[in-house]
């Protein structure tokens, strides 16, 4: 069933599996976008639809029975990342020119958010390398680098130990987290090579990554300008990885440092142009944001329904919580924070794929998404009180995994910046 119906998605809406013929194509899904905004799952096109369907009904079956044995064990699911690319998530935007399936921005949201709500940890590894790995490389990188690091990463082809190719994105350091532009990971000139030197931190997929996005300074003198963007096998000489976190949620994804000690990689690694990694690394962070708020969404989703179906169930003062007025006042908090935040996300994935400009509103709906995410779950577990304090229950893991959807990809704290910063742009322009 999941192959078929990842197979009428590929079919009817974007390509034909044998042959890689489109049906509709991309400039069809953008008059589509451009003549309506979607606000309900039930107006979104047949395509999407399906989207919806297939990661629901795979959420439920695959992911939600095996979700919360994963987190115990701090578990990779391999075999159930395996069948995200058989479904062709693992490769949800890129072309079907290498291998993709060609989806837009809107069901990438869309799929985030369903395949979340059955596993918090499978949808960081699917937007961690959909939106932050194989995304710079699709967009900036030559055609030699897509071939090499676009095309085996789409979820067709396996290693030479027959596992699934999975990426990483290197970003963040010990010594900076928000401050992106301070790298201290180098990248310098030798012969036909680059030799890279530094430590990238918090980085997820370490330790199933076949290749790494590192940005490195090229030119410390120019600063955030000097900063470029390479691509790194994991089993370069002088590449080794960091222990694992033992994180508070997410506990299913490996998360570890990347250690480059004189990493010598071929000098058509560099992803566009020397000095525009900065560029990169920020453009890949907006459409990142609408996958982690994507991911938040799912949390938030899961809450209500571990918290309105408890509430069906339980029973005080003689009749089920339900019917308690303090309680229907939370339920209801919780499902106006989560579509408000869906709207928010929504719009963003749809600006995205009209190729409008989408920084503000990506960095709204990742913080409207995250908070949400941690107050549905906070009140998940109020809802079902004692039981919602013990891992019997899903709301505690929930309360767990929405956490960090405040923190990476940019705090809270950044989306505010980010947000008021480009509000007082416009109204100088204006002014």
């Amino acid at each position: 069933m999941r192959l078929f119906l990842a197979r009428r998605v590929h079919s009817q809406a974007f390509h034909v599996a044998n042959n890689s013929n489109r049906v509709i194509t991309k400039n069809a899904f953008s008059s589509l976008h451009s003549a309506r905004q979607y606000t309900t799952h039930s107006q979104l096109p047949s395509e999407h639809q399906m989207v919806f369907e297939m990661c629901r009904k795979f959420a439920d079956e695959e992911l939600a029975p095996h979700a919360g044995k994963w987190d115990k064990e701090h578990s990779f699911p391999r075999d159930a990342v395996e069948k995200l690319a058989e479904l062709g998530l693992m490769g949800i935007n890129v072309s079907s020119e290498h291998n993709g399936s060609e989806l837009d921005a809107l069901s990438y949201a869309i799929a985030m958010e369903e395949i979340s709500r059955g596993c918090a940890s499978v949808g960081v590894i699917m937007s961690a390398h959909n939106s932050l790995y194989l995304y710079p490389i699709d967009t900036f990188g030559s055609e030699e680098l897509k071939e090499k690091f676009v095309t085996p990463y789409t979820g067709h082809e396996r290693n030479e130990k027959g596992e699934l190719y999975i990426g990483c994105f290197g970003l963040s350091e010990p010594g900076n987290g928000s401050d992106a532009g301070a790298a201290s990971t180098t990248a310098k000139e030798d012969g036909d090579e680059w030799i890279i030197n530094g430590t990238k931190a918090w980085i997820t997929n370490a330790h199933e990554a076949g290749a790494a996005i590192v940005f490195a300074t090229t030119d410390k003198s120019l600063k955030h300008k000097g900063i470029s963007a390479f691509v790194v096998p994991t089993d370069s000489p002088g590449f080794s990885l960091g222990a694992r976190e033992d994180k508070l949620g997410i506990r299913a994804s490996s998360t570890a440092n990347l250690i480059m000690d004189n990493v010598r990689i071929p000098k058509s690694n560099i992803i566009g142009e020397i000095g525009q990694g900065f560029k990169i690394a920020m453009q890949t962070l907006d459409g990142g944001r609408i996958g982690v708020a994507g991911q938040a969404l799912g949390i938030a989703s899961a809450s209500i329904d571990c918290a309105v179906r408890y509430s069906l169930e339980r029973n005080a003062f003689g009749k089920p919580i339900s019917e308690l007025q303090s309680i229907q006042n939370m339920i209801s908090k919780m499902v106006v924070a989560r579509d408000s935040a869906r709207l928010l996300t929504w719009r963003a994935a749809q600006l995205k794929d009209n190729k409008e400009r989408f920084t503000r509103e990506a960095a709204m709906a990742k913080l409207a998404a995250s908070e949400a995410a941690t107050m549905c779950a906070h009140r998940a577990i109020q809802i079902l009180g004692g039981m919602g304090y013990v891992s019997d229950m899903p709301a505690e893991r929930y309360y767990r995994d929405a956490r960090i959807t405040e923190i990476y990809e940019g705090t809270s704290e950044i989306q505010h910046l980010v947000i008021a910063g480009d509000v007082i742009k416009e109204y100088k322009q204006n002014y």
